[in-house]
């Protein structure tokens, strides 16, 4: 698959890539997004973790959880391993190989109301198939649960979404050489990936319900969202 093959050819130098494109913004956008949970969870699942950048976060915020990572991307995964190694954070933490499509394939699977707090990280716009991803949360969070979910969603603003584009074209031509396709992957992922209004009307059909957002300059959104009791 073509977007596995971009994360592994960038897998070495993704975390330094992703604070120069962002100007450490990227950084200030994960403290926030973890910041935002309003319960204090013990099981918590970090869906597309890549380098476990958001997973280790998670893990400095919430010390008495046990923290799962899932991504489809074995470089990606080995780098997060290799930073768990270094780190000297108490927090349990398990990395699976996955695909949150299917998190019931994982190897454990991932089961049914497994977690008080599901988390992503720029991972959405990079789904095929966002909505078997949120069908796939609701299983996985108990009633109450939390989903927070970190993006670039496509702007429906104008000049926001040139600015937007400016912002990327001037940072990657800056910072991204040698990797230029995995960026103009970026740039092309933000023009077709959802609105934020889309993605949030998605999900509630999943029984995720908006709770709160806040907008993350210059580019950056981070969602809330709240677990319905399932039907029956």
């Amino acid at each position: 698959m073509m977007i596995r093959r971009l994360f592994t050819d960038i897998a070495g130098v993704y975390d330094r890539l992703n604070h120069l494109l962002s100007l450490g913004q990227d950084r200030r956008w994960r403290r926030i997004a973890v910041g935002m949970a309003q319960r204090s969870p013990r099981r918590i699942l970090d869906l597309a973790c890549g380098t476990g950048d958001l997973t280790f976060a998670l893990a400095r915020r919430f010390l008495d959880a046990a923290i799962t990572g899932v991504d489809f991307t074995p470089a990606m995964l080995d780098r997060a391993r290799t930073k768990a190694a270094d780190s000297s954070n108490p927090t349990p933490i398990t990395f699976v190989e996955g695909d949150a499509q299917r998190l019931s394939a994982c190897e454990p699977p991932i089961d049914a109301n497994a977690f008080d707090l599901v988390t992503c990280a720029f991972g959405f716009r990079n789904f095929p198939d966002p909505s078997a991803v949120l069908a796939e949360v609701r299983r996985a969070l108990v009633t109450d649960g939390e989903l927070i979910v970190l993006e670039f969603f496509r702007p429906t603003d104008a000049v926001l979404g040139a600015l937007t584009a400016l912002w990327l074209r001037l940072m990657t031509a800056l910072f991204a050489r040698g990797h230029a396709s995995a960026y103009r992957h970026l740039r092309k992922s933000m023009r077709t990936t959802l609105t934020e209004q889309a993605f949030a009307d998605l999900a509630r059909t999943h029984g995720l319900m908006l709770a709160e957002r806040r907008f993350l300059w210059p580019c950056c959104t981070c969602l809330r969202m709240t677990a319905a009791p399932t039907p029956g």
